[in-house]
C-alpha cells in the first residue's frame, strides 16, 4: 500500500519533536493530534469551533476546546507550547494576522508556529480560471468558506507581517497523476517552482 508522506499532514508531523507540549488550532477530526500523541507522546491540546466534527478527536488529544478563537482568548498560560501548528486552517478566517499576533504569547521563547496555506495561483487554478472556470468545490482551494488566498509572497507576509521570523518553508505537490512512482518528481517540481506546482504552503517562523 502506497502512503503518501508529501503531505500536509506528514510534512507538519516530521517538524515537531518527541514530547512536545503542540496547540493544534483548527484540529478536525483530530488526526494530526492522534499520531502526534501515539507515535511522538506530545501533549496535544485542540481547539476547533467544530464541535461535531472535533468531536471526533475526543481521546486523541489532552483536551479539546470548541471555540472560535478570532473572538475568544484562549485559557492557557502565556509561553504554554513548544509548537502551535495550524494546518489549513488561516484561510477560513476573516483576519489571520491578528490571530497568529494574539496567540504569540502561549509560544514558548523557543517555539515555533507551524501552518499550512492552499496556493491559490498553482497550474491548475490557473488552468481552471483561464477556461473561465470559477466554481466553489469543497476539498479544493476554491472551497466555498474559504476567505483568504494565499501565494508564495502573501503565504510569507502572514508570518513576517505578524511579528514572526521564518525559519523553514516547504510545500506539497499539487499533481497527482501516478502518486506512488512520481511523487518525489511532482515534489521536486513544486520545490523549484513554488507558484506554479506547489499545492500548499507550510511555514516555520519563530518569534522576531
Amino acid at each position: 500500500m502506497y502512503i503518501d508522506k508529501y503531505t500536509s499532514r506528514c510534512k507538519i508531523f516530521e517538524q515537531v519533536p518527541t514530547g512536545s507540549t503542540v496547540l493544534e488550532i483548527g484540529c478536525g477530526s483530530g488526526r494530526l493530534a492522534n499520531i502526534l500523541t501515539i507515535w511522538k507522546k506530545c501533549e496535544v491540546y485542540c481547539v476547533d469551533k467544530d464541535a461535531i466534527i472535533s468531536s471526533f478527536a475526543k481521546g486523541k488529544c489532552v483536551e479539546i476546546l470548541n471555540i472560535d478563537i478570532e473572538n475568544k482568548e484562549l485559557p492557557y498560560e502565556k509561553e504554554a507550547f513548544d509548537r502551535i501548528i495550524i494546518g489549513n486552517a488561516l484561510e477560513h478566517m476573516i483576519e489571520p494576522e491578528q490571530v497568529l499576533k494574539r496567540i504569540m504569547k502561549y509560544l514558548k521563547e523557543d517555539g515555533l508556529l507551524i501552518y499550512s496555506v492552499p496556493n491559490i495561483v498553482n497550474w491548475h487554478s490557473r488552468m481552471t480560471i483561464f477556461l473561465g472556470k470559477f466554481e466553489y468545490e469543497d476539498g479544493t482551494v476554491f472551497e466555498r468558506s474559504h476567505l483568504r488566498f494565499y501565494t508564495l509572497k502573501t503565504a510569507k507576509n502572514l508570518a513576517i507581517g505578524s511579528g514572526y521570523q521564518i525559519v523553514w518553508l516547504d510545500v506539497t505537490p499539487s499533481i497527482y497523476l501516478y502518486r506512488e512512482y512520481f511523487n518525489f518528481l511532482w515534489y521536486w517540481m513544486a520545490k523549484a517552482w513554488k507558484n506554479l506546482f506547489a499545492d500548499e504552503f507550510i511555514i516555520i517562523a519563530k518569534k522576531q
